[in-house]
């Protein structure tokens, strides 16, 4: 354990999935720092590239919407060493909550995951005509209720309503019941954790007819099973990629495989080999 972390930062407000998540790092690792909610993924990898002494919890993957891409683009451009310490998952359960009754909704407010998440459930339970206005997240989404007024309604989560004492119509309202979002816990400094079972990493590929598929060659070769794979412009050149690949082996059980693949690639960079909890 690393106690020269001061603080961890989130996505806030309070109330939030990440929220959620940050109380099961602190059940499972037994993290004891000040959590402290900020507003942006963008702002809090900005905030902890500049200060080693602070870590973050965010969002990196949903089973339904995909990748979350600003924390993913966020640690590759890290001006800094930014590293993945560890990672878990959270079960999505969305709630519609409200003030009115719900015959009485007539717009609906929510961060446009979860109001994509739930469109068979909006489909179903509402007119053509029902409005639906994004929000930076499920937490701010329903907050704002106190100041909207009758007829408005939140898609978020039962805690967070729990909170503020605003009541839920119905609970579980997912098209997809098995909706789990992947967090990661993210710092400069290293934690030191142990039973470390997986590592992510980025690489682009030369520009060469093949050149992708000489790289997953070398993953093949050495037997590494990918369990994720995403490709995202690099933002220098068009038509140029980055390929972000996690990997179901701890970096000590890689190096050989590193070896060849920095022979295929233009370049290749750790972010990170940590215990999933």
């Amino acid at each position: 354990m690393n106690n020269s972390i001061k603080k961890i930062l989130f996505l806030g407000p309070k109330g939030t999935y990440s929220q959620f998540a940050t109380e099961k790092f602190k059940e499972k690792l037994g993290l004891c720092q000040e959590f402290e909610p900020v507003s942006t993924i963008t702002k809090i990898i900005d905030i902890i590239d500049t200060d080693h002494k602070l870590a973050a919890i965010l969002p990196i993957e949903n089973s339904i919407e995909g990748i979350v891409r600003a924390t993913l683009d966020g640690l590759f451009s890290a001006k800094n060493n930014v590293k993945i310490q560890a990672q878990t998952q959270i079960l999505i359960q969305n709630c519609l909550i409200s003030y009115s009754k719900k015959e009485e909704i007539t717009h609906i407010i929510s961060h446009p995951q979860p109001l994509s998440q739930c469109q068979n459930y909006i489909s179903a339970n509402f007119s053509k005509d029902i409005v639906l206005e994004g929000a930076s997240s499920t937490a701010a989404a329903t907050i704002s209720l106190k100041e909207k007024g009758k007829g408005w309604a939140s898609i978020g989560n039962e805690y967070c309503a729990k909170m503020l004492g605003i009541p839920i119509l119905d609970k579980n309202i997912n098209d997809n019941k098995d909706n789990q979002t992947r967090f990661v816990l993210v710092s400069r400094a290293d934690f030191n954790f142990t039973n470390k079972t997986r590592t992510s990493l980025v690489f682009s590929t030369k520009q060469e007819p093949g050149a992708l598929v000489k790289a997953l060659e070398v993953f093949k070769k050495y037997n590494l099973n990918l369990i994720y794979i995403e490709s995202r412009p690099s933002k220098r050149v068009l038509g140029e990629y980055n390929f972000f690949v996690d990997i179901d082996k701890s970096l000590e059980e890689l190096n050989e495989a590193l070896i060849d693949l920095d022979k295929v690639t233009q370049y290749y960079k750790i972010l990170g080999s940590y215990p999933v909890v």
